[in-house]
């Protein structure tokens, strides 16, 4: 059994080298792979490691099993001049999703408020980057996505919607945006998988189930059995969200929704706002600079050290790793990659 605990620190340079030949061997352009690496590691800068590189030799099998298309070409089905419904061509989900929001908040630069969404399209990683691309050009942004179903209905032991995680970023007037990245889920379903690569159990506490409704700790049954949907005891405000956000990113761009999504039938829902359509852009990021003040100056409770506003904590992962050239991997994370490595006759020297 793998120790849960044991980490590695990896250097920066080498993995980016490492992602660009993995995805440049499955075909992908060198620098539509170089911005896919670039996001990945976005995500592992902020701690995010369930969706960074953990996922690389996923991906690349998907590319190399001919499921993802490793040269989309992005179709404009439908536009006005404050939206448009994108056809993602099958490809790399951060790819898509990350040139579509660029068209997005383009769109808002114009108008104040632009929507957009898209369709074919594959796993967006971390959602959270999307929103902050928008939140570096000072504006306000929410986005989600659909996902493969593995959440039933509240009641039920049927998987019908996806974990769909939703983001949110909104700029402040010093310091880096507050950021609000969650899945429907109590958990992200990545520390699950984890888990199972690891052969360890997961704690009760988390609220997985097997298909008769019993708690378990078994990560196989867990990701076979009934995934718990956010709320708890009141799981059906978690199963509620998913439905409307199958109905934003999956059926608003008349794409696949529910039962029906799958690898290329994902699709996602992007909304970019100017505070200058409302008011002042600068009094309202010194507002959310305040909202953050008042948050940062709370009593914390007894047993906590320090009281953090929402993308926080990840921002001081990406601040300290950005700092040292590095990032801290799982050693089963590492080893994953090593295995790739040599998988693919692609040297990967950390």
């Amino acid at each position: 059994m793998a120790d849960q605990d044991a980490t590695e620190v990896v250097p920066l340079d080498p993995l980016r080298e490492f992602g660009v030949a993995v995805y440049e061997a499955c075909g992908v352009p060198t620098e539509d792979a170089a911005f896919t690496v670039e996001i990945q590691l976005t995500a592992d800068l902020r701690g995010v490691d369930t969706h960074g590189f953990q996922r690389l030799g996923w991906y690349a099998g998907h590319l190399q099993a001919g499921r993802y298309n490793p040269t989309p070409s992005l179709e404009v089905l439908k536009e006005t001049p404050v939206s448009h419904v994108v056809d993602g061509d099958g490809g790399i989900g951060q790819l898509i999703v990350a040139r579509t929001m660029q068209r997005t908040i383009d769109k808002a630069k114009h108008t104040g408020l632009a929507l957009g969404t898209l369709r074919s399209s594959n796993d967006w990683g971390m959602g959270a980057f999307y929103p902050m691309m928008a939140a570096a050009e000072g504006f306000v942004s929410f986005c989600t996505t659909t996902s493969v179903p593995t959440i039933a209905p509240f009641g039920s032991r049927t998987r019908m919607t996806g974990n769909n995680p939703m983001a949110f970023a909104a700029p402040r007037a010093s310091g880096p945006p507050v950021v609000l990245d969650m899945a429907l889920t109590p958990v992200a379903l990545g520390k699950v998988m984890r888990a199972r690569a690891e052969g360890r159990e997961i704690p009760e506490e988390w609220g997985f189930q097997d298909l008769e409704g019993q708690p378990t700790t078994d990560p196989e049954t867990a990701m076979s059995g009934i995934i718990p949907a956010l709320g708890a005891v009141s799981a059906y405000k978690g199963s509620g969200l998913s439905l409307f956000m199958n109905l934003l990113a999956g059926a608003l761009p008349g794409g696949y929704h529910s039962k029906d999504v799958n690898i290329g039938k994902r699709g996602q829902f992007l909304l970019v706002i100017d505070p200058e359509i409302f008011g002042d852009a600068n009094t309202f990021s010194a507002a959310v600079d305040e909202m953050v003040e008042q948050i940062k100056a709370a009593d914390p409770l007894p047993e906590v050290a320090e009281v953090f506003a929402p993308g926080e904590i990840e921002q001081r992962a990406y601040d300290e790793r950005i700092a040292s050239g590095a990032v801290v991997y799982p050693s089963s994370t590492v080893q994953d990659l090593r295995e790739l490595s040599a998988r693919m006759g692609i040297p990967l020297n950390i």
